[in-house]
């Protein structure tokens, strides 16, 4: 995983506000769409995860171009860990950001969360 984004240290990346108003409706229907039992997430949840003070920040390693942000952190709406997939708004990242997907973590990104990342 590379140490810097666009200049700045990954861990470092300012993240202040998520925009989910193109991906809002498509994390809250998750369900209806996987055909599958699965978390749907509110973006106020996926927002809360999000900026979670002890969230874990690494780049997305499914991101197709190369911009995606993994952050894993807890929603106290949602009552659980969940994964957000995030892409800046500009370049470099200023902290505000595109939200592009959102789920509940797996058992294996919970526990790093838990034991505080690595």
């Amino acid at each position: 995983m590379e140490a810097d984004y666009d200049g700045i240290p990954v861990t470092l990346l300012p993240v202040d506000e998520i925009d989910w108003m193109h991906r809002g409706e498509y994390i809250r229907t998750r369900s209806s769409r996987k055909g599958t039992v699965e978390f749907d997430v509110e973006p106020e949840w996926a927002t809360e995860a999000a900026l979670d003070a002890e969230r874990l920040i690494g780049r997305d390693p499914a991101s197709k171009s190369g911009e995606g942000i993994r952050l894993v952190g807890y929603s106290p709406g949602a009552a659980r860990i969940l994964t957000v997939i995030v892409i800046p708004k500009e370049h470099p990242p200023s902290g505000t950001w595109w939200g592009v997907n959102a789920w509940a973590s797996s058992s294996s990104e919970a526990q790093r969360y838990l034991e505080g990342g690595g």
